[in-house]
């Protein structure tokens, strides 16, 4: 099967649930095609710009790679950079979305050698809106990862378009039983697919034995987090931690784009920004306890945070509030802090706790990884589109 992935991710940002399954399905056979999302593009092109500047910008466009070929997995993936246009002139709009449209079968018959798509897989809603009425063959995938109504920031054309994308697709997986029950109140052909872990990846982190740069004058214990810091991260939470215990280093691996003031506030907080994907397990190898501290909100109620899986591959004791996903799913392995003064006795208490009672506990955290893997999660949504495809 030939599958064309719509990401709100760009490939070479965060490597999140959309690459592992791109880079999974591609594993298993199928040619993949990763459509990167339009408001991550080098240039955007504007109405307020001469029209000599239009030519301009698409002459940047081919210059730059319009198509980056990424021969990841045995030549079947490759990703696809649309041209942009942002404005309110529909007309615009439609012409752009159809040289892009030219543009991506262009790229499945170059490097394919086929001229049909057989799966459009969604992972976010509103480039959905633009694209589905281009689609005239195919199925129709959602992938649900999250409660989009549940963002700060979210507008009432993205909370449209995810209804019509839930009724138009022949197949939805979701993350997270909060996710099943919504969406199966609109398409009933729903299943239930967590997040994972790239197991050998993060089980890596066992082995390394050199700290990382920015880590080597760092005093243990050493309380991390890895993830992008948005506002359903729980800042206060994890300055009030710091308070707590100023003989702890709190390291945040990733981007910072809330809260950032009130963290550098902190002595004992050490924000060292995006690092490549390739290199976080050499942070999480010298981390002493993991931390989810979610906020208990809308979005969170309905996530599944991947780094616990990856934080458990590397057999870390994670600390995490009390999200549902996690409290159903792992409590058995994963300590829950019922509020800020309870998540914070749980720290201490994974601090304070012997090499015995540890070991102890890190088998068990590494198995529950190792049967949460992509792989297993890749087998899964193998066998649902291979069923849609012979529907």
């Amino acid at each position: 099967m030939i599958i064309v992935c719509f990401s709100a991710i760009d490939w070479d940002f965060l490597f999140q649930r959309a690459q592992h399954i791109a880079s999974g399905l591609a594993e298993n056979g199928y040619s993949v095609i990763y459509f990167n999302p339009p408001n991550n593009l080098p240039r955007d092109v504007s109405i307020r710009k001469p029209p000599i500047q239009y030519i301009t910008d698409l002459a940047y466009y081919f210059r730059a790679g319009i198509f980056q070929k990424k021969a990841l997995i045995s030549r079947r993936l490759i990703t696809f950079n649309p041209v942009n246009y942002f404005g309110p002139r529909r007309t615009l709009q439609r012409i752009f979305l159809s040289l892009n449209m030219l543009m991506l079968r262009s790229l499945n018959l170059l490097y394919f050698h086929s001229n049909k798509i057989d799966i459009w897989l969604f992972y976010e809603p509103y480039y959905s809106s633009f694209v589905l009425p281009f689609i005239k063959e195919g199925k129709i995938v959602y992938d649900c990862a999250d409660e989009s109504s549940g963002f700060s920031n979210v507008s009432p054309d993205i909370i449209r378009a995810e209804e019509n994308l839930i009724r138009k697709s022949s197949l939805i997986i979701v993350t997270s039983t909060r996710l099943l029950r919504k969406t199966e109140k609109i398409n009933k052909n729903c299943f239930y697919v967590p997040n994972a872990a790239d197991f050998e990846h993060f089980h890596s982190a066992t082995q390394i034995k050199k700290r990382p740069k920015e880590m080597e004058d760092l005093k243990n214990p050493i309380v991390g987090f890895i993830g992008a810091i948005y506002d359903w991260i729980d800042i206060d939470l994890i300055c009030k931690l710091a308070e707590a215990h100023p003989d702890y280093s709190i390291l945040l691996v990733g981007p910072v784009n809330f809260g950032k003031n009130d963290l550098a506030k902190h002595s004992n907080i050490l924000m060292v920004g995006t690092k490549r994907y390739e290199t976080l397990p050499q942070y999480l190898s010298y981390m002493d306890v993991c931390l989810i501290p979610f906020k208990i909100n809308k979005l969170t109620l309905a996530s599944n945070p991947i780094k616990l899986y990856e934080y458990l591959a590397a057999g870390k004791p994670v600390v995490s509030t009390a999200l549902p996903e996690v409290v159903n799913n792992a409590s058995h392995v994963v300590l829950i802090g019922k509020d800020h003064a309870d998540f914070i006795q749980k720290v201490e208490g994974v601090v304070n706790a012997t090499p015995k009672d540890d070991e102890s506990a890190k088998a068990k955290r590494v198995e529950f990884a190792n049967n949460n893997s992509w792989d297993e999660r890749v087998q899964s949504i193998k066998k649902l589109l291979e069923n849609l495809r012979d529907m």
